[in-house]
Order: C-alpha cells, then sequence, then structure tokens
C-alpha cells in the first residue's frame, strides 16, 4: 500500500472518480445540503495519505484518505492562512446541518433553539474535541448505509493554534473499533500518543473549513473488507 498518493484536484478529475460523484451525490441528496454554502472550486478528492505528515500554524497534521473534500465558503478567509492549523472533527450525519448553520459548539451552549449536548463525555473539560489524525477522528463518525455503500461524515476544521490544548485521547474508541490503542505508531514516531486529541474552550477559535465524506464498498468495521481491518494490518506490519 502507498502511503502518499496526494489528491485529485481539479474538475476533469474529479467527474472520473466514481467515489467523489457518489459523495455528492450524499451531501445533494441524502444530507440535503444547498451548493450555495460551498466554494466547490477547491474541492478534491484525497487518496492514500495515510502516513503524509504537514506542518500549519506551529502544529502537525495529516492529510486524510480516501475521501471528497467539499471546501465551504464560511471557512474560506483562512485559506491560505497557515498560522492556523487543521483539524479534524468526526460526527453523525444527522449533526452536520446544525453545526454548519452555528459552527462547532461547546456542550451546554446553544445551536439555534437548541442545547448542544455532551456525546462522547469531556475527558479532558469541556470543549470542542478534534485530532490532528483524521482517522482518530473518522472513529467518532457513524456509519450511514445508503444506496449500497458505507457513508462517514468528518468536518476539517481551522483552529487558532494559541487555542490548543493537547491531550492523549488514545484508548476505548481505537481499543472498540480497531482493537489496537496505539493509532499512533501508524506514524512512524513522528507523532506521540501524548498529542492525538485537541481540545478548544474558545467557539471563536475553530473555523469549519470543508466537509469530508467518506464513502466504502464495505462496513468500516468489517472484518474481512473494512477500512478499521486494514489499518490493523498496516499497524500489524510496523511492529
Amino acid at each position: 500500500m502507498k502511503y502518499d498518493e496526494g489528491y485529485l484536484y481539479g474538475k476533469r478529475e474529479l467527474e472520473r472518480s466514481s467515489n467523489y460523484n457518489m459523495s455528492y451525490k450524499f451531501i445533494k441528496e441524502y444530507l440535503q445540503l444547498d451548493d450555495s454554502i460551498f466554494s466547490h472550486h477547491d474541492n478534491c478528492y484525497y487518496l492514500e495519505n495515510y502516513c503524509h505528515i504537514e506542518h500549519r500554524g506551529g502544529h502537525r497534521y495529516l492529510r486524510p484518505s480516501k475521501c471528497s473534500k467539499f471546501v465551504l465558503k464560511q471557512g474560506y478567509h483562512l485559506f491560505h492562512n497557515y498560522k492556523w492549523t487543521y483539524s479534524y472533527h468526526g460526527t453523525d450525519s444527522k449533526n452536520i446541518d446544525s453545526i454548519l448553520k452555528y459552527g462547532l459548539k461547546i456542550p451546554g451552549s446553544l445551536a439555534g433553539d437548541k442545547v448542544v449536548p455532551s456525546v462522547h463525555g469531556s475527558t479532558y473539560g469541556n470543549g470542542i474535541y478534534t485530532s490532528k489524525i483524521p482517522l482518530y477522528s473518522q472513529l467518532y463518525a457513524p456509519v450511514v448505509k445508503w444506496y449500497g455503500k458505507y457513508f462517514q461524515t468528518i468536518l476539517m476544521v481551522r483552529q487558532r493554534s494559541e487555542s490548543i490544548d493537547v491531550q492523549e485521547g488514545e484508548g476505548t474508541y481505537t481499543i472498540n473499533m480497531l482493537n489496537y490503542k496505539n493509532l499512533h505508531k501508524l506514524y512512524k514516531g513522528k507523532i506521540s500518543a501524548s498529542e492525538m486529541q485537541y481540545v478548544c474552550f474558545d467557539e471563536n477559535s475553530c473555523v469549519l473549513h470543508a466537509l469530508l465524506v467518506k464513502v466504502h464498498d464495505y462496513d468500516p468495521k468489517d472484518s474481512d473488507g473494512g477500512e478499521y481491518h486494514k489499518i490493523s494490518k498496516i499497524l500489524d506490519n510496523l511492529k
């Protein structure tokens, strides 16, 4: 498996990608999102970048893998601002519409007229939880089966560097999903277990950049053809 294949970019390349086209259909028909919220000119489809590390805003982050990126207009002003780092926030597809309207909110605050619940707890304090590692955030994105495919939604976020509180974060979710608790080893020592998760206590320091949609032929948890099984095999090979 190649670890750094980059991405497909540009109208012609994207039109030839069946996964990109299916993801676009998903956001239009299943999520029912209007094109007016996107800046489609900068969309892309990420290939297999499981170990591709870049730097933004004084922090390392990983490119996503095997997913479509739909750039949002609301965060476009930060597109070329490299003082703000990238991070990821996996979420249930049913939350996407509200998050795109109101932004990422701290549990207990209001999104419109509804109080935002704490879904996964607050081990490191009551804040917005993200990760520099898209695969880790993906574990928090429930799978939706639609048209015989399996979909997950992840938000790509730009964060003000000084607002980030770095925490460990590995444990229960990686054990349950991957049967591992050392996902950081996938990145060959360049990322440690102690920097897996970000916590932000200032909503204005977390700006939505893009919606990522992953489409799978199999449920990612499937032990034969699923992505989590493939990732576990990569980790086995790194021992």
